[in-house]
C-alpha cells in the first residue's frame, strides 16, 4: 500500500500467495498418505477464485474428484476427506480462518465426484430453492487451483446456460440487491449501532464489498460470463451490452475505492499489531476517502435498484 500498487494486483498477489499453501499443504497430506487414488481437483470459492483475497478473508474451499468405480466410494471419499481435512486444519493454523457456512473442502457438502458436482450445478438451475441458491451464490465463483481433474469446461458450460433458467436467475436477483450497501437515507455512511464489537464502526465487507461482488455477478450470469474476477466481469458485460459503458466505469471506481479502504485498514492493523477484521470508522477516514466510499456505495446502490425494479419482470 505504501508503494502505491493497485489493490486490484495486491489482491492477486495475495491469491498466489494463498494458492502456493494450498498447494504445499496438499503435497504435506500426499506424502503422508501416499498418493491419491482417482484424479481430483482443489477448487478455490469466493474471493480466492475470483483473485481478490485479502489477509482477513475466511476459507472457502472445495474438492471434486474423478467418480470412483463401483463399490470404491466410500475408500475414495475417505482419501479426499482426510485431504480436505488436513489442507483446512493447516490453514487455519497460520491464519485463514474456517468459513461460518462450512464452505470447506472437508466438509462432505464441499466434496463429491465430478459426476455429483454436475448434478449439484444442474439442480441450483433447475430446482431454485434456497438451499441451491446459497450454494450457488458461493459456488459460481469457483477456479481450479490444485489438481490434475478436468472438471471446469463443463461447470462452465452450466454457468453459461444460467441464463435460460428465468427462476434462477430471479434469485440470483434477489441476492444480488439482497445485502444494502451501508448508506443511510440521505446518502450519509451508516455505521453499527449495536453494543457489539462492530459498534460505532462500518463492515466494510458486508456493507460494501459484498454488494458489489453480488451485483456485478448477477449481471456476468445474464450475460452468459464465466470468468470470476470482479473487474474483468465488469469489462465482459460492458462488452456484451450488459451494462452500458458509463456504468461499468462507475462500477470499477466504484470496486476500486471499496477495496482499497479495506486493503488500506487491514495495512494500518499490521502496523499496529492487531488482528484483521474489515471493521473501520468512518469519522478516521481522510475526507477525500470518506467522499469515494460515499460515491462508491451510491454507485452500487443505484446499480440494485436498477436490478430491483428489472427482475420481478421476468428477466
Amino acid at each position: 500500500m505504501r508503494a502505491g500498487v493497485p489493490p486490484r494486483d495486491i489482491g492477486r498477489v495475495l491469491s498466489l500467495q494463498h494458492d502456493a499453501v494450498v498447494a504445499r499443504l496438499i503435497d504435506f497430506s500426499i506424502w503422508r498418505h501416499g498418493p491419491a487414488p482417482v484424479a481430483w481437483a482443489w477448487l478455490d470459492l469466493g474471493s480466492a477464485a475470483r483473485r481478490e483475497f485479502t489477509l482477513a478473508s475466511d476459507q472457502d474451499n472445495a474438492l471434486a474428484y474423478a467418480t470412483p468405480a463401483p463399490g470404491e466410494e466410500r475408500a475414495v471419499d475417505e482419501y479426499f476427506a482426510r485431504l480436505g481435512a488436513e489442507v483446512n486444519a493447516g490453514l487455519a493454523r497460520i491464519g485463514f480462518g474456517v468459513d461460518n457456512n462450512g464452505v470447506l473442502a472437508g466438509n462432505r457438502r464441499w466434496r463429491m465426484s465430478n459426476t455429483e458436482w454436475l448434478r449439484t450445478f444442474d439442480e441450483c438451475l433447475r430446482v431454485p430453492d434456497e438451499s441451491h441458491l446459497i450454494r450457488a451464490s458461493v459456488v459460481f465463483d469457483y477456479r481450479p487451483a490444485a489438481g490434475g481433474l478436468t472438471i471446469a469446461a463443463s461447470l462452465n458450460d452450466r454457468i453459461r446456460a444460467a441464463r435460460e433458467h428465468p427462476s434462477f436467475m430471479r434469485l440470483m436477483a434477489r441476492t444480488a440487491t439482497g445485502y444494502r450497501v451501508a448508506l443511510g437515507f440521505r446518502g450519509q455512511l451508516v455505521v453499527d449501532r449495536g453494543a457489539g464489537a462492530g459498534a460505532g464502526r462500518l463492515d466494510v465487507k458486508r456493507g460494501a464489498t459484498i454488494p458489489i461482488v453480488n451485483l456485478v455477478r448477477f449481471h456476468a450470469l445474464a450475460n452468459g460470463i464465466t470468468i470470476s474476477p470482479t473487474l474483468d466481469r465488469i469489462d465482459a458485460v460492458a462488452s456484451a451490452g450488459g451494462v452500458d459503458r458509463a456504468m461499468a466505469d462507475e462500477l470499477r471506481e466504484a470496486f476500486d475505492a471499496i477495496s482499497r479502504v479495506r486493503f488500506e485498514h487491514h495495512a494500518a492493523l499490521i502496523d499496529a499489531g492487531a488482528p484483521l477484521e474489515n471493521l473501520i470508522d468512518p469519522n478516521e477516514l481522510p475526507p477525500i476517502e470518506r467522499r469515494e466510499l460515499r460515491d462508491a456505495l451510491n454507485t452500487v446502490r443505484r446499480g440494485q435498484k436498477r436490478l430491483g425494479a428489472w427482475a420481478p419482470a421476468g428477466l
